[in-house]
């Protein structure tokens, strides 16, 4: 040891690199900066990490610091962050505390977080690592072991965030119809299923409509399958204008559609289905068409949960018989089934 008492430089090296955490570094990981500057949020607010973190970080980060750690809550739930860092030893405020209460919230909860300590603070340092904290710094910072370490994080949230996203629409994909966006037949039973013996047990009506483009094979045959695509995506449009939220709307076929109206009875479902023809019917389409807009209309069943033993199958099958009726009829109408 030397005479003024400070370890040798060799024996601080050492300890530095006990600092890594055994998960870091990862193939893949280092070695590189992040396409584009991070966003990065710095709480402390002693006043004596800011200029030298901004100085590691300029150039390749953007930095924002906030010395109220509730206000740094509020600022990490409205802007994207891509880490927070944290000085552990706040003036006043648990530092644990605040990390636990990004970790807890929904919006900041996949935000990383990297922590800095002090070298003889090894309890809390664990207990920060246990409620979730990515990674540490130990204090003197140096600052290019700050920077590849935020580097690290970063590069690490914008890969997770992609698999979210990939996951995300993966998920939307197995459920929606890629060409109109709503559900498509698969996810019919699925989510009808909890409805139907909700109406069971609480008494609660539903309503379901089956639609039908009228004439959609002739506009396939005069003005080609582009048009009749564009019919369908502008048919989904109109009916989510002219549902509601909570109704769920499915795409089941060619050119035919299901909506399913929960808390609806009969009378409110012809409402709802009368609306929607005079929508469809009441201004042509779009659809790219060399003659121009092309006149659309619909013809729409119905059928309501009248017995505690309907099931979907049942529903629909009385909605299809009413459909038919509407197309032997002229087309271009709503018909309820026998109440």
């Amino acid at each position: 040891m030397s005479v003024t008492g400070e370890r040798p430089a060799a024996r601080r090296s050492v300890i530095r690199l006990r600092a890594v955490p055994p998960w870091l570094p990862l193939s893949g990981w280092d070695g590189g900066e992040p396409d584009e500057p991070g966003q990065v949020l710095l709480v402390d607010n002693r006043g004596l990490l800011h200029e030298r973190i901004r100085a590691a970080l300029a150039g390749r980060h953007l930095l924002d610091c906030v010395s109220d750690p509730q206000k740094a809550v509020l600022a990490a739930a409205e802007k994207s962050y891509e880490l927070v860092l944290i000085n552990l030893d706040l003036d006043g405020y648990d530092g644990l505390r605040l990390c636990s209460q990004l970790r807890s919230l929904q919006r900041t909860r996949q935000i990383p977080l990297l922590i800095i300590v002090d070298p003889d603070d090894h309890q809390r340092m664990i207990r920060a690592l246990d409620m979730g904290v990515n990674d540490y710094l130990m204090r003197p910072i140096d600052r290019q072991e700050l920077l590849a370490r935020a580097n690290t994080q970063i590069r690490r949230s914008r890969f997770t965030t992609r698999l979210r996203d990939n996951v995300q629409q993966s998920m939307e994909l197995a459920v929606t119809d890629a060409l109109t966006g709503l559900y498509n037949r698969r996810h019919l039973d699925t989510q009808v299923a909890g409805l139907l013996d909700n109406a069971a047990t609480r008494g609660t009506p539903l309503s379901v409509l089956a639609i039908d483009v009228d004439y959609f094979k002739t506009v396939n045959d005069t003005h080609g399958h582009d048009a009749g695509d564009r019919v369908l995506q502008e048919l989904a449009h109109r009916i989510r204008k002219n549902t509601r939220s909570l109704d769920l709307a499915f795409r089941t076929g060619g050119e035919e559609f299901v909506i399913v109206l929960p808390a609806t009875d009969r009378s409110v479902a012809l409402k709802v289905a009368e609306r929607l023809r005079r929508s469809v019917s009441g201004r042509a389409f779009n659809a790219g068409a060399r003659s121009g807009p092309l006149p659309i209309t619909i013809s729409v069943g119905i059928a309501s949960f009248d017995s505690p033993n309907d099931t979907l199958d049942d529903l629909l099958k009385r909605a299809d018989l009413a459909l038919y009726r509407a197309k032997r009829e002229g087309r271009n109408r709503v018909i309820a089934d026998a109440a």
